[in-house]
């Protein structure tokens, strides 16, 4: 497992970066581009759980954009990482600031698939 922050390699067991408050992933993330190494991260979405956050950054991965997550719930507080989801968690997914628009693009259909999914269990 990877720190998609700093890269730096876990036992396969581990599902959070200490250091850097995020959750590990399975295969290391692209390089930082050396010209965007003093950008700023920007949160691009926030998903309710882990599962589509995921998916987003393996998606964003894919095109070569870096992109982490980082819990915004109670999780990260009674230490509780990359497990079950909770109710009312969610994650949010960042990515480097000049990757932006381009991510949006990238996740866009994700994203309305997913309200798409919510509005089809709300009228049966």
């Amino acid at each position: 497992m990877y720190c998609p922050k700093c890269r730096g390699e876990y036992r396969d067991d581990a599902v959070f970066c200490p250091d850097c408050e995020v959750d590990l992933v399975p295969e290391i993330p692209p390089e930082i581009p050396e010209e965007y190494v003093d950008e700023p991260w920007v949160e691009l979405h926030s998903f309710s759980g882990t599962l589509y956050a995921q998916m987003a950054i393996e998606m964003l991965n894919r095109e070569g954009v870096p992109a982490f997550s980082k819990s915004l719930f109670a999780g990260s507080s009674l230490g509780v990482f990359g497990g079950a989801d909770l109710v009312g968690d969610s994650t949010a997914v960042w990515v480097l600031e000049p990757d932006l628009e381009r991510a949006q693009v990238i996740i866009e259909a994700m994203i309305s698939e997913s309200a798409d999914e919510l509005d089809d269990d709300d009228r049966e």
